[in-house]
């Protein structure tokens, strides 16, 4: 028997340096969004809530990633560096199973319903 599929949600950030100094390469002449919001919650904690969440509503059925592109060795190799660096879209960027969903949030009751959908299609 095969196993169910797995949906994929991969959250990419790239917060700007805490010096001020964005270390993207853009010399810090913009913002790239989603540094500490004023609750105080980084957007990796976000991810992880949203991963418990996702876990808690489609058991073993969602894997959640989250990737600060500016930090992570696959960084300079990912199309989503260049997208948050070029202010196309802002921080973060939110994709499901490989495709570009959301941009500038992580709106998890939206992401749900996409995983929600996908699971159903199946």
């Amino acid at each position: 028997m095969a196993a169910p599929p797995v949906v994929e949600v991969v959250v990419y950030d790239a917060p700007a340096a805490r010096s001020g100094e964005c270390a993207c390469g853009c010399g810090g002449h913009h913002h790239h969004g989603q540094e500490d919001s004023g609750a105080g919650v980084s957007l990796e904690l976000q991810t992880r809530a949203l991963a418990l969440t996702l876990e808690e509503a489609f058991p073993q059925r969602v894997e959640v990633e989250y990737i600060n592109v500016l930090q992570d060795p696959r960084g300079p190799r990912l199309p989503q560096t260049a997208l948050l660096c070029s202010l196309a879209y802002p921080a973060p960027l939110v994709y499901i199973n490989g495709q570009g969903r959301f941009a500038g949030a992580l709106p998890a009751g939206r992401i749900r319903e996409e995983v929600r959908k996908i699971l159903e299609s199946d």
